[in-house]
């Protein structure tokens, strides 16, 4: 795979992990409730993460004997249940731009899996290697900011000053999931960046194909 298709797959999550490392430097630089807003999208790529083999299914369909009825039927669903979890998501806060986040995130899932990717046995393998390594990333991410010592940079106040209501852990120390997100979309970005056959497996090595 070249360097600018795996800087093409790699740069919405790099975009990402940018945002949220500006919002752990300055938290209230763009808006007040910024830090609120980055807790729900890293609430709402967990939902995008466990999504990941359905979308495959969607993207690869004809090649695993779906027909196009079939492969409608599934994205159909997919959508339902992405538009019911941002409408909760929405109602709760308030707000649409719920709907927004899923539609980034939704997106770039869809994204990477259409241009990361051959549709053929290779391809779909590695796409599951890459959503097994989401779902690791993910606990990895939040657990380490649980228990683990990282540095609060500019997110000194208490959780409702950055728009986060009640009394849990992110809540009252806001700096943790803004730290997670980093880590979690800065690792999705660096995986992307070095995969560079396209057949990245769970060894960390590349199975047999095309380098380019």
């Amino acid at each position: 795979m070249s360097p600018a298709r795996r800087i093409a797959i790699a740069l919405p999550e790099a975009l990402t992990a940018l945002v949220y490392l500006w919002c752990w430097i300055a938290p209230v630089a763009w808006h007040q409730e910024l830090v609120g807003l980055l807790v729900l999208v890293l609430l709402i790529e967990f939902v995008a993460v466990q999504a990941g083999p359905f979308i495959g299914s969607v993207v690869y369909g004809a090649k695993m004997g779906l027909d196009r009825r079939q492969r409608q039927r599934m994205a159909l669903v997919l959508g339902a249940v992405y538009l019911l979890f941002a409408g909760l998501a929405a109602a709760s806060f308030d707000a649409w731009f719920p709907f927004l986040i899923f539609v980034w995130l939704f997106g770039v899932k869809v994204f990477t899996a259409l241009l990361g990717r051959d549709p053929n046995a290779m391809g779909r393998e590695a796409e599951m290697t890459i959503w097994i390594l989401s779902v690791t990333y993910y606990f990895v991410a939040v657990f380490a900011t649980m228990f683990l010592p990282f540095p609060m940079l500019g997110i000194t106040e208490d959780g409702a000053d950055y728009g986060l209501r009640g009394q849990y852990e992110w809540a009252n120390f806001p700096y943790k999931p803004i730290a997670a997100g980093f880590l979690y979309f800065a690792a999705l970005a660096l995986t992307r960046l070095r995969d560079r056959k396209g057949h990245l497996d769970l060894s960390g090595s590349a199975a047999d194909g095309d380098s380019r």
